[in-house]
Protein backbone atom coordinates (compact mmCIF):
# COMPACT_ATOMS: atom_id res chain seq x y z
CA UNK A 1 0.00 0.00 0.00
CA UNK A 2 1.34 3.72 -1.04
CA UNK A 3 -0.12 6.87 0.18
CA UNK A 4 -1.62 8.91 -2.49
CA UNK A 5 0.20 12.39 -3.35
CA UNK A 6 -3.08 14.64 -3.28
CA UNK A 7 -5.12 13.63 -0.47
CA UNK A 8 -2.97 11.67 1.74
CA UNK A 9 -5.22 8.24 0.86
CA UNK A 10 -4.59 4.78 0.32
CA UNK A 11 -3.66 3.88 -3.30
CA UNK A 12 -4.56 0.13 -4.73
CA UNK A 13 -3.97 -1.60 -6.95
CA UNK A 14 -6.02 -1.68 -9.99
CA UNK A 15 -6.78 -2.12 -13.50
CA UNK A 16 -2.49 -3.61 -14.54
CA UNK A 17 0.19 -4.53 -13.07
CA UNK A 18 2.13 -1.20 -12.17
CA UNK A 19 -0.99 0.69 -11.85
CA UNK A 20 -2.47 2.07 -8.63
CA UNK A 21 -5.77 4.51 -8.23
CA UNK A 22 -6.97 6.57 -5.14
CA UNK A 23 -10.88 6.08 -4.90
CA UNK A 24 -10.87 9.28 -2.51
CA UNK A 25 -9.08 11.66 -4.95
CA UNK A 26 -9.56 9.55 -8.41
CA UNK A 27 -5.94 9.58 -9.56
CA UNK A 28 -4.29 7.39 -10.82
CA UNK A 29 0.00 6.74 -10.54
CA UNK A 30 2.23 3.93 -12.23
CA UNK A 31 5.03 2.85 -11.03
CA UNK A 32 6.69 2.22 -14.52
CA UNK A 33 10.52 3.45 -15.37
CA UNK A 34 11.98 5.54 -17.96
CA UNK A 35 14.41 4.19 -20.05
CA UNK A 36 15.92 6.46 -22.59
CA UNK A 37 17.68 3.72 -24.64
CA UNK A 38 14.19 2.11 -25.99
CA UNK A 39 13.64 5.48 -28.05
CA UNK A 40 15.03 4.07 -31.29
CA UNK A 41 13.75 0.25 -30.06
CA UNK A 42 9.60 1.86 -30.23
CA UNK A 43 9.52 5.04 -31.67
CA UNK A 44 9.16 6.23 -35.38
CA UNK A 45 10.71 9.26 -35.03
CA UNK A 46 9.66 11.12 -38.41
CA UNK A 47 5.91 9.99 -38.28
CA UNK A 48 5.52 11.22 -33.66
CA UNK A 49 6.59 14.59 -35.27
CA UNK A 50 4.68 14.72 -38.66
CA UNK A 51 1.71 13.13 -36.67
CA UNK A 52 1.78 15.62 -33.69
CA UNK A 53 3.25 19.10 -35.35
CA UNK A 54 -0.38 20.45 -36.36
CA UNK A 55 -2.23 19.46 -33.23
CA UNK A 56 0.16 20.90 -30.82
CA UNK A 57 0.79 23.78 -32.45
CA UNK A 58 -2.80 24.89 -32.76
CA UNK A 59 -3.45 23.91 -28.90
CA UNK A 60 -0.17 26.11 -27.72
CA UNK A 61 -1.74 29.28 -29.92
CA UNK A 62 -4.79 28.50 -27.67
CA UNK A 63 -2.60 28.19 -24.98
CA UNK A 64 -0.71 31.86 -25.46
CA UNK A 65 -4.25 33.45 -26.60
CA UNK A 66 -5.12 33.11 -22.85
CA UNK A 67 -2.17 33.91 -21.26
CA UNK A 68 -2.06 37.35 -23.23
CA UNK A 69 -5.53 37.67 -21.58
CA UNK A 70 -3.59 37.71 -17.85
CA UNK A 71 -0.81 39.73 -19.42
CA UNK A 72 1.26 41.41 -22.02
CA UNK A 73 3.69 38.27 -23.61
CA UNK A 74 5.93 40.92 -24.77
CA UNK A 75 9.61 40.43 -23.19
CA UNK A 76 8.62 37.79 -20.79
CA UNK A 77 11.06 34.81 -20.04
CA UNK A 78 9.69 31.50 -20.44
CA UNK A 79 10.93 28.27 -19.31
CA UNK A 80 9.19 25.08 -21.44
CA UNK A 81 10.20 21.85 -19.85
CA UNK A 82 10.25 18.92 -22.06
CA UNK A 83 10.35 21.12 -24.83
CA UNK A 84 10.95 18.67 -27.32
CA UNK A 85 11.71 19.64 -31.26
CA UNK A 86 11.20 23.26 -29.38
CA UNK A 87 7.38 24.49 -31.20
CA UNK A 88 6.11 26.01 -28.00
CA UNK A 89 9.37 28.06 -28.16
CA UNK A 90 8.68 29.21 -31.81
CA UNK A 91 5.51 30.07 -30.79
CA UNK A 92 5.96 32.24 -27.89
CA UNK A 93 9.27 34.07 -29.64
CA UNK A 94 6.55 34.53 -32.60
CA UNK A 95 4.63 37.03 -29.58
CA UNK A 96 7.26 38.73 -27.98
CA UNK A 97 8.51 36.02 -25.50
CA UNK A 98 12.22 35.02 -24.70
CA UNK A 99 11.97 31.96 -24.48
CA UNK A 100 14.41 29.14 -23.18
CA UNK A 101 13.48 25.09 -23.60
CA UNK A 102 14.81 22.06 -21.41
CA UNK A 103 14.74 18.60 -23.05
CA UNK A 104 16.42 15.12 -21.93
CA UNK A 105 16.24 13.52 -25.26
CA UNK A 106 19.40 14.73 -26.61
CA UNK A 107 18.19 13.63 -30.61
CA UNK A 108 15.18 15.82 -30.05
CA UNK A 109 16.97 18.45 -28.57
CA UNK A 110 19.48 18.46 -31.33
CA UNK A 111 16.85 19.25 -33.81
CA UNK A 112 15.55 22.07 -31.99
CA UNK A 113 19.45 23.65 -30.98
CA UNK A 114 19.99 23.62 -35.12
CA UNK A 115 16.93 25.52 -35.89
CA UNK A 116 18.53 28.54 -33.31
CA UNK A 117 16.31 27.64 -30.38
CA UNK A 118 17.66 28.02 -27.37
CA UNK A 119 17.61 24.67 -25.44
CA UNK A 120 19.68 23.12 -22.36
CA UNK A 121 19.80 19.19 -22.93
CA UNK A 122 18.82 17.63 -19.54
CA UNK A 123 16.20 17.74 -16.63
CA UNK A 124 14.34 20.31 -14.52
CA UNK A 125 14.98 21.52 -12.09
CA UNK A 126 18.94 20.27 -12.31
CA UNK A 127 20.26 21.91 -15.13
CA UNK A 128 18.89 25.66 -14.11
CA UNK A 129 21.34 27.80 -12.20
CA UNK A 130 19.78 28.48 -8.52
CA UNK A 131 19.53 32.08 -9.38
CA UNK A 132 17.34 31.64 -12.68
CA UNK A 133 14.42 33.77 -12.48
CA UNK A 134 11.28 33.06 -15.20
CA UNK A 135 7.69 34.70 -15.52
CA UNK A 136 6.31 31.21 -17.14
CA UNK A 137 7.57 27.78 -16.77
CA UNK A 138 5.46 25.25 -18.71
CA UNK A 139 5.17 21.50 -19.23
CA UNK A 140 3.30 20.79 -22.57
CA UNK A 141 2.57 16.82 -22.57
CA UNK A 142 5.57 16.83 -20.34
CA UNK A 143 4.70 16.85 -16.15
CA UNK A 144 2.89 13.42 -16.38
CA UNK A 145 6.09 11.90 -16.91
CA UNK A 146 8.39 13.22 -14.14
CA UNK A 147 8.66 11.50 -10.91
CA UNK A 148 8.76 13.90 -7.48
CA UNK A 149 6.47 16.20 -8.50
CA UNK A 150 6.47 17.79 -5.12
CA UNK A 151 9.78 18.13 -5.74
CA UNK A 152 9.17 19.77 -9.53
CA UNK A 153 6.39 22.12 -7.85
CA UNK A 154 9.01 23.81 -5.39
CA UNK A 155 11.09 23.99 -7.61
CA UNK A 156 8.87 25.96 -10.14
CA UNK A 157 7.87 28.20 -7.26
CA UNK A 158 11.45 29.15 -6.73
CA UNK A 159 12.19 29.85 -10.53
CA UNK A 160 9.47 31.66 -11.22
CA UNK A 161 8.80 35.19 -10.05
CA UNK A 162 6.40 36.69 -8.30
CA UNK A 163 2.48 36.64 -9.56
CA UNK A 164 4.61 34.35 -12.69
CA UNK A 165 2.43 31.47 -14.65
CA UNK A 166 2.82 27.94 -14.38
CA UNK A 167 1.51 26.42 -17.67
CA UNK A 168 0.27 22.69 -17.35
CA UNK A 169 -0.99 20.82 -20.41
CA UNK A 170 -1.58 17.38 -19.48
CA UNK A 171 -3.23 13.93 -20.36
CA UNK A 172 -7.27 14.21 -18.80
CA UNK A 173 -8.42 10.96 -17.08
CA UNK A 174 -11.70 12.25 -18.09
CA UNK A 175 -11.05 12.29 -21.69
CA UNK A 176 -13.15 9.91 -23.88
CA UNK A 177 -10.33 7.86 -24.71
CA UNK A 178 -9.24 7.35 -21.17
CA UNK A 179 -12.36 6.11 -20.76
CA UNK A 180 -13.12 3.50 -23.44
CA UNK A 181 -9.34 2.29 -23.14
CA UNK A 182 -10.43 1.63 -18.86
CA UNK A 183 -13.30 -0.20 -20.44
CA UNK A 184 -11.88 -2.61 -22.86
CA UNK A 185 -8.98 -3.29 -19.82
CA UNK A 186 -11.80 -4.45 -17.59
CA UNK A 187 -12.65 -7.06 -20.13
CA UNK A 188 -9.48 -8.27 -20.91
CA UNK A 189 -8.02 -5.98 -23.70
CA UNK A 190 -5.39 -4.42 -22.60
CA UNK A 191 -3.36 -2.88 -25.46
CA UNK A 192 -5.23 0.36 -25.56
CA UNK A 193 -4.87 0.82 -22.09
CA UNK A 194 -1.41 0.41 -22.48
CA UNK A 195 -0.76 2.27 -25.29
CA UNK A 196 -2.04 4.77 -23.83
CA UNK A 197 0.13 5.17 -20.36
CA UNK A 198 2.90 4.23 -22.77
CA UNK A 199 4.09 1.37 -21.17
CA UNK A 200 7.34 0.24 -22.39
CA UNK A 201 7.89 3.87 -23.95
CA UNK A 202 11.31 5.85 -23.01
CA UNK A 203 9.09 7.83 -21.17
CA UNK A 204 6.19 6.36 -19.82
CA UNK A 205 2.99 8.36 -17.90
CA UNK A 206 3.68 8.39 -14.39
CA UNK A 207 0.64 9.81 -13.40
CA UNK A 208 -3.51 10.53 -14.94
CA UNK A 209 -5.08 13.52 -13.02
CA UNK A 210 -8.40 15.13 -13.75
CA UNK A 211 -9.07 19.06 -13.21
CA UNK A 212 -9.90 18.81 -9.80
CA UNK A 213 -7.38 16.42 -8.39
CA UNK A 214 -4.37 18.04 -10.59
CA UNK A 215 -6.00 21.40 -8.51
CA UNK A 216 -5.89 19.76 -5.64
CA UNK A 217 -1.58 18.60 -6.02
CA UNK A 218 -0.75 22.15 -7.22
CA UNK A 219 -2.17 25.07 -4.84
CA UNK A 220 -0.24 23.87 -1.97
CA UNK A 221 2.79 24.34 -3.21
CA UNK A 222 1.82 28.48 -3.78
CA UNK A 223 0.04 28.46 -6.64
CA UNK A 224 -3.44 29.63 -7.39
CA UNK A 225 -5.57 28.39 -9.86
CA UNK A 226 -6.60 31.19 -12.59
CA UNK A 227 -7.83 29.43 -15.65
CA UNK A 228 -8.76 25.63 -16.44
CA UNK A 229 -9.84 23.91 -19.32
CA UNK A 230 -9.18 21.23 -21.97
CA UNK A 231 -7.80 21.11 -25.14
CA UNK A 232 -8.05 19.48 -28.42
CA UNK A 233 -7.44 16.03 -28.69
CA UNK A 234 -7.17 14.97 -32.01
CA UNK A 235 -7.17 16.07 -35.87
CA UNK A 236 -6.82 14.65 -39.46
CA UNK A 237 -3.88 15.85 -39.89
CA UNK A 238 -1.06 13.75 -38.97
CA UNK A 239 -3.85 11.48 -37.94
CA UNK A 240 -2.48 8.60 -39.97
CA UNK A 241 1.61 9.38 -39.19
CA UNK A 242 0.31 9.63 -35.15
CA UNK A 243 -0.99 6.02 -35.58
CA UNK A 244 1.76 4.47 -37.27
CA UNK A 245 4.65 6.42 -34.79
CA UNK A 246 4.87 3.08 -32.68
CA UNK A 247 6.80 0.50 -34.62
CA UNK A 248 4.86 -2.44 -32.67
CA UNK A 249 1.94 -1.10 -34.54
CA UNK A 250 0.44 -3.38 -37.23
CA UNK A 251 -0.68 -1.66 -40.65
CA UNK A 252 -4.01 -3.59 -40.52
CA UNK A 253 -4.98 -2.42 -36.87
CA UNK A 254 -3.54 1.37 -37.74
CA UNK A 255 -5.57 1.26 -40.85
CA UNK A 256 -9.00 -0.07 -39.15
CA UNK A 257 -8.50 2.93 -36.20
CA UNK A 258 -7.74 5.21 -38.92
CA UNK A 259 -10.76 4.59 -40.42
CA UNK A 260 -13.09 4.52 -37.36
CA UNK A 261 -11.54 7.59 -35.80
CA UNK A 262 -12.11 9.15 -39.41
CA UNK A 263 -15.68 8.12 -39.20
CA UNK A 264 -16.47 9.42 -35.71
CA UNK A 265 -14.15 12.48 -35.82
CA UNK A 266 -17.28 14.49 -35.41
CA UNK A 267 -18.72 12.91 -32.39
CA UNK A 268 -15.54 12.66 -30.58
CA UNK A 269 -15.39 16.39 -30.84
CA UNK A 270 -18.66 16.41 -28.69
CA UNK A 271 -17.37 14.12 -25.95
CA UNK A 272 -14.80 15.07 -23.18
CA UNK A 273 -11.35 15.52 -24.16
CA UNK A 274 -8.36 14.08 -23.35
CA UNK A 275 -6.12 17.16 -22.98
CA UNK A 276 -6.34 19.65 -19.85
CA UNK A 277 -4.98 22.67 -19.61
CA UNK A 278 -4.36 24.54 -16.40
CA UNK A 279 -2.98 27.65 -15.75
CA UNK A 280 -1.77 29.03 -12.24
CA UNK A 281 -0.43 31.89 -10.82
CA UNK A 282 2.58 32.21 -8.10
CA UNK A 283 0.81 33.51 -5.05
CA UNK A 284 2.77 36.88 -4.36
Amino acid sequence: MQECPVCQGTLQPRRSPGLLYCQQCDIWVSDFSADVAQHSETIIEENRAQGLKQLRLSNFNTILDILQTYSPLENQRLCDVGCAYGWFLEAATQRGIEAMGIEPEEAVAIQGIAQGLNIKIGYFPDCLNDSERYDIISFNDSLEHLPDLPRIFQACSHHLNPDGKLIINIPNSQGIFFKIAQKLAQLGYTQPWDRLWQKNYPFPHLIYVNPQNLKDYVTPYGFKLLHSQTLETLQIKGLWQRLRMDKSSGWLISAILYIGLLILYPLIHQCPSDILLQIYQKDS
